[in-house]
């Protein structure tokens, strides 16, 4: 209790906070437990037992956690503990005969495998040597014996004021001893030797021949292994370094181009699991999001999609770039401050006036450098880790190829095999660790070629503002700046309007035309262009006279607005143009390469420590390529021992199972031929 199910703490109260932090911490050690729980009961051979404590079948919370793992229950024994509490909760034999058939349950789970069973458990600790309970005396029982004892005696008491209970009801001629063979814990014990007896009984047919499959693969290995060692030669070890490389590079192309060979319990990866190893793109220091946590986890399952599927290789890189993506169109607009607007205004060489676009150009510049490039470093940290990860899925796809190939060639001694005249090298570890270590200094070469394109990209997005509204290619400023239908607010806040503005010019009309200068209009206020014929040429023309009027006299209120919704506007559109220009670079110049480049990469690596340059020289060296034979050799002959022992157990315990088979039949046989006896007698 309390450990999966973690209690809720309501909102709304004193100290909430603090308590709202402490409830999300517990919270997230509940599910951790949860899932450890699940992945666990999720192994087919396990028997689980489901311990429930309940008066009412129709609430269950163990029951929902176990159906996660075994949904139909045929795993599960279901158990109801604290019997000696519930009984007298029920007013009626017939509530306490309800509640004990379950047939809530059976209707249910019809195929659960057993249950519910009813037990007491005596409470106290028994006490241990070196223990500090019993230095304490805080303990009951002295030994395990008297515990044993104390279960015995609870069980008894339970069955007895079940009987009681249920007296009336034997009385009017139900069956109530049906209901006793639930309750107790040697009732559950009974029950559970039983089914596990089945189940040894069951396998012990089964494990005989896969451990005859297991020796038959390990002689073949020693046998190999054997024929290896006679034929050693410098020219077989190059020769199957050779062949392991082209096989490598084949199994890594299919590993990206998608593959199930690979089991995905093994080698696949959630999306939690990858942003606790790598990083999450939501919290990259730098790139504030503009979206909430829970905004943020129901767009990835929308957008980005298999975020709880355990991925490798080519889908997980796939699915890393989705993730990427979307982190970008979430980012957060730039705030900007008052100072910054400030500074980047500066004074002009000629004149005093408000150059917005020189300051809008220098605070967009500056901000679009601060938000991706940390994005970028987390796009990077992101996909070495997965495709680092592709290196030992490719090496397993490899042994399980080799492994159906050595299967093949039993049955068909094709002499032009690819691994004729080669030797092994892919048992020797020295020789694994020189294949990764190359694949990961390809890994960081790969991810340096294409952060250096990604950034020069970048750095002429940030570097320099191409104001042609003309140019079809310019489309970042186009799509920045407002268009005759687009009603900004920078000069709905600038302008102020009100709803008289039309009467009150044509007071200053007639004013100006009895060469009165006074006009009501504020000082600070721009003046609107008559002759506008629509409202949203009006608007636009405002706009560019609001940039005008600017450039003379200064407004601090007028200019942060202006700079503002520039900078935004400008940073928006590069938003949208950097996620895709990334994307398309680290595809191009990281994941490409693997497909196109690695084979030649690797057999050039390889030519190095062929001329013994390199740390690894000595994997070609013979005397060290015999000892390794040798060594392997040995660890085969003994595998092969134990396996030859473990045999020959389950044999005799397999012979034993079918004598004993065998003499109970008889008795059986002998029983019915003697009753049929004396019955004719």
């Amino acid at each position: 209790p309390g450990l999966i199910a973690a209690p809720r703490v309501p909102r709304g109260r004193n100290g909430a906070g603090s308590a709202f932090a402490q409830q999300r911490a517990l919270s997230q050690a509940a599910r951790e437990a949860e899932r450890l729980v699940v992945e666990k009961m999720k192994c087919q051979d396990y028997i689980i037992l489901c311990v429930e404590d309940t008066n009412d079948w129709k609430h269950g919370a163990t029951r929902e956690i176990v159906q996660k793992a075994d949904p139909d229950l045929s795993r599960t024994v279901i158990v109801n503990t604290k019997l000696d509490t519930k009984v007298p909760q029920f007013g009626t034999p017939s509530d306490l005969a309800e509640f004990i058939r379950a047939p809530l349950i059976d209707r249910l789970s019809p195929t659960k495998m057993g249950g519910p069973f009813f037990t007491t458990v005596p409470s106290g600790r028994v006490g241990r040597q070196n223990d500090k309970a019993r230095t304490s005396m805080d303990f009951l029982f002295d030994n395990d014996d008297d515990f044993v004892h104390a279960c015995a005696e609870a069980e008894a008491s339970d069955r007895s004021m079940v009987s009681d209970r249920l007296r009336p009801m034997s009385k009017a001629g139900e069956a109530v001893n049906t209901l006793l063979h639930r309750v107790g814990l040697s009732r559950t014990r009974g029950f559970l030797e039983q089914r596990v007896d089945e189940c040894y009984r069951r396998n012990v047919a089964k494990i005989i021949p896969v451990l005859q499959a297991e020796y038959d693969k390990v002689e073949a290995h020693l046998n190999a292994c054997e024929k290896e060692l006679d034929a050693i030669s410098v020219e077989r070890l190059k020769a199957g370094a050779d062949t392991f490389a082209d096989d490598f590079c084949v199994h890594l192309r299919k590993a990206m181009q998608g593959s199930i060979v690979a089991p995905a319990s093994l080698f696949g990866e959630t999306l939690m699991q990858e942003e606790s190893a790598a990083g999450s793109f939501h919290a990259v220091q730098g790139s504030p999001m503009a979206v909430s946590d829970r905004t943020w986890e129901r767009l990835v399952e929308s957008d980005v999609g298999n975020s709880e599927h355990r991925l490798y290789g080519g889908a997980q890189y796939h699915r890393t770039l989705r993730e990427f993506t979307l982190a970008t169109k979430c980012l957060r607009l730039p705030t900007i401050s008052e100072d910054e607007i400030a500074n980047a205004a500066g004074m002009g060489t000629t004149h005093d006036g408000v150059n917005f676009l020189h300051a809008a150009c220098v605070i967009s510049l500056e901000k679009a450098r601060q938000s991706f490039e940390p994005m970028l470093e987390g796009l990077k940290c992101r996909v070495e880790h997965v495709m680092e990860r592709i290196c030992p899925v490719t090496e397993y796809m490899l042994k399980e190829n080799r492994e159906r190939e050595r299967k093949a060639a039993v049955y068909d001694e094709d002499p032009l095999s690819p691994l004729k005249g080669t030797s092994d090298v892919a048992q020797n570890p020295q020789f694994r660790q020189l294949i990764r270590s190359i694949y990961d200094s390809f890994v960081k070469k790969c991810s340096h070629s294409a952060m250096a394109r990604c950034r020069d990209d970048l750095s002429s997005i940030t570097r320099y503002v191409t104001w042609n509204m003309d140019d079809r290619s310019a489309g970042a400023l186009q799509r920045s700046l407002p268009d005759h239908t687009d009603v900004v607010s920078v000069y709905q806040v600038a302008l102020k309007s009100k709803p008289d503005a039309e009467a009150r010019d044509r007071r200053d009309e007639r004013a100006r035309q009895r060469g009165d200068d006074s006009s009501s209009r504020p000082p600070n206020q721009l003046t609107p262009v008559p002759n506008a014929k629509k409202p949203e040429s009006r608007d636009y023309h405002n706009l560019l006279q609001l940039v005008e009027e600017a450039i003379c006299r200064r407004d601090s209120g007028r200019t942060n607005m202006v700079v503002s919704g520039l900078v935004q506007h400008i940073v928006a559109g590069w938003r949208e143009s950097f996620a895709r220009t990334v994307t398309t670079k680290f595809n191009c110049y990281f994941m490409l390469p693997f497909v196109d480049d690695f084979h030649k990469y690797l057999r050039k690596e390889l030519e190095k420590v062929y001329a013994g340059e390199g740390e690894v020289y000595d994997v070609f060296d013979i005397g060290t390529a015999r000892r390794t034979l040798q060594q392997q050799q040995q660890e085969l002959l003994t595998e092969c021992m134990a396996m030859k022992q473990l045999q020959e157990q389950f044999e005799a315990v397999a012979r034993m199972m079918r004598q004993q088979a065998d003499l109970d039949s008889s008795r059986f046989y002998e029983g019915g031929i003697r009753d049929t006896s004396s019955n004719t007698e």
